[in-house]
């Protein structure tokens, strides 16, 4: 057996830790390099523009026409490109590798990430209001999902490689290998698992550092270190700014899912082009909606922008941002609801600094609740978003506010407005479902080459009885009963030797002597009295969810696990029951 064999082999169980983190650790290097190329290429796509790619006012100083027509041309032109690509291939985004991963065990098409990689830059390169980290967990999560596909690992091992790119993607936007880390286990795996953790933790730190290398220490956000609650009076305030949030993001989601159920039928091309036509027209006015909107979000966590900027930022990032996504630009959402998040926070802030002013905060410290509380509710992901929070300002004072506000925006939600998810949300308009009960989600996380027996024989189904001697020396526990080279059936193989000793103690008293032709004589394994069933195929990469999915289908409660080699040929590694599957959960679940 090759090293590769043995390594997938290794693989398919949960226990395979120190094997998996090395592998991990070289998908959050390939993540967070595809992430670092990705923003290069759009902040060095501005110069195609005739921009300033060192400036932080570029949309702000540009003339209106310009405003006008940059996003509606970079609309235009991403339209063309995306008509000319098959339906299958335009779908990009964090949306994509949920559905990868609920429904293809993680493998991701390479296609669909040069896709994001070059039409999502042209996208915010334009001008368009959407972020660039949403592109960025798509391309990191592909990144990693490549590695598994072409080592052929085990579903199971690709699945958590892809957990691997998404956390080392956020890590290495955002600087904050923590909150990549829950990100990636609360959206994209979604469950908590020590197999899982490891080599997540060890593909963030990866980002991080690679993103330290080439831009520095310093985080995306100018936070202010004089962040603080300033009485325990300002609690009903974060109530009513978690409440604000949390109505926000469900007037975000809800308007959002509106627009593209509107527009479901319009040609791409035409759904581009209104989007970008859209920004231009609110840029005119209210130029901070183009773009990624970074330079407005520090100015709010500084203090720096009046009431009225952040009130028509806020509204003119909510409407852009709506059409934007509802019109299915390739960009992202994270960006997006951070800016809006710290809009409102800021709006909030302002008014509480008028109504109270001996107790409210500084404005900029209600600016990064904000912020927090709109992540939260729109992603659903109220830990991701807190632990953003603790790892963007540094400062273990925000998070006691900051857990309240969070909270209260996600139930106002989902209790409330019963809203999913943003991307729950887009799944649910395809007809995908993103909910897997627990049992299903144990058989996901474990591979069917850590749990078959390899103890096996294989013969054919007319067989000798020197053959069958062979084939019974090692004691394998199954024989596999071939036809026409194909396996029709499985034997328990104590049967089969029960058999033969039979066969040969009756063969005895009628012949004392050994007869060399009752030797040869061909034995029909397919008749003689034994405990045989029908089995399905399995390859080797499959999850045990695969595994008892399949044989549900056939209403069948066995399986061989196979592989097919480099020379076309199917070589047999093992076989799984029904019950060697339900052993397996009924174990994973012990404490």
């Amino acid at each position: 057996m090759t090293l590769i064999d043995r390594l997938r082999l290794r693989l398919g169980g949960f226990d395979a830790l120190a094997l998996m983190a090395l592998i991990g650790l070289i998908c959050g290097l390939l993540a967070g390099g595809s992430n670092i190329l990705f923003r290069l290429f759009t902040e060095s796509s501005l110069v195609l523009w005739a921009t300033d790619p060192n400036s932080n006012t570029d949309y702000e100083t540009m003339d209106w026409l310009y405003r006008l027509l940059l996003p509606t041309i970079g609309g235009l032109i991403v339209g063309l490109l995306l008509q000319q690509l098959k339906p299958e291939h335009r779908q990009v985004g964090v949306s994509h590798v949920l559905e990868r991963m609920s429904y293809h065990q993680g493998h991701l098409p390479p296609q669909n990430a040069f896709v994001q990689f070059i039409l999502g830059g042209l996208t915010i390169a334009s001008g368009q209001s959407v972020g660039r980290e949403g592109p960025g967990i798509h391309l990191g999560s592909a990144s990693a999902s490549w590695v598994g596909q072409k080592l052929k690992l085990p579903n199971n091992s690709t699945r958590i490689l892809v957990g691997c790119g998404c956390a080392a993607a956020i890590s290495a936007n955002f600087n904050t290998p923590l909150a990549g880390v829950i990100f990636a286990m609360e959206i994209i795996i979604m469950e908590y698992a020590v197999a899982s953790f490891i080599p997540i933790i060890l593909a963030s730190v990866a980002g991080a550092i690679l993103t330290r290398l080439v831009f520095g220490d310093g985080a995306s956000f100018d936070v202010p270190s004089k962040l603080d609650i300033q009485s325990l009076w300002e609690m009903p305030y974060f109530l009513l700014v978690g409440f604000a949030g949390g109505v926000f993001a469900s007037v975000f989601i809800m308007a959002t899912r509106k627009v593209r159920q509107i527009s479901r039928e319009w040609p791409v091309w035409l759904k581009t082009t209104v989007a970008g036509t859209s920004v231009g027209i609110i840029a005119i006015g209210i130029p901070q909606v183009m773009g990624i909107g970074y330079d407005s979000v520090n100015g709010a966590l500084q203090g720096e922008l009046a009431l009225t900027i952040l009130a028509l930022a806020l509204v003119g990032k909510l409407i852009a941002t709506i059409i934007c996504s509802g019109l299915s630009l390739p960009g992202g959402v994270i960006g997006p609801a951070l800016f809006m998040g710290a809009m409102l926070g800021g709006v909030m802030g302002n008014i509480g600094g008028e109504l109270f002013p001996d107790q409210a905060s500084y404005t900029g410290f209600y600016a990064m609740i904000g912020m927090a509380t709109v992540m939260g509710a729109v992603l659903q992901a109220p830990l991701a978003a807190l632990m953003a929070l603790l790892e963007l300002t540094n400062n273990p004072n925000i998070i006691f506010p900051g857990m309240f506000s969070i909270v209260i925006g996600n139930l106002v939600v989902t209790q409330l407005f019963k809203q999913q998810s943003f991307w729950e949300t887009q799944m649910t308009d395809r007809g995908l479902d993103l909910r897997v009960s627990p049992i299903k989600q144990v058989l996901r996380s474990i591979g069917v080459a850590g749990v078959m027996s390899r103890s096996i024989a294989t013969l054919n189904f007319r067989s000798t009885p020197d053959e069958i001697e062979v084939a019974l020396k090692d004691k394998p526990r199954w024989v596999l009963v071939l036809e026409d080279e194909h396996v029709t059936s499985l034997m328990v193989a104590s049967d089969l030797v029960r058999y033969m000793m039979e066969r040969e103690e009756k063969q005895r008293e009628e012949t004392p002597k050994p007869d060399t032709e009752q030797k040869r004589k061909v034995i029909n394994l397919l008749k003689i009295p034994a405990n045989r069933q029908n089995l399905v195929s399995i390859t080797l990469q499959a999850t045990l969810e695969e595994t008892f999915d399949k044989m549900e289908q056939a209403k069948m409660s066995a399986a061989y696990v196979y592989r097919i080699t480099h020379d076309g040929q199917e070589r047999i590694y093992g076989v799984i029951t029904r019950d060697m599957i339900t052993d397996q959960y009924v174990y994973s679940k012990k404490p």
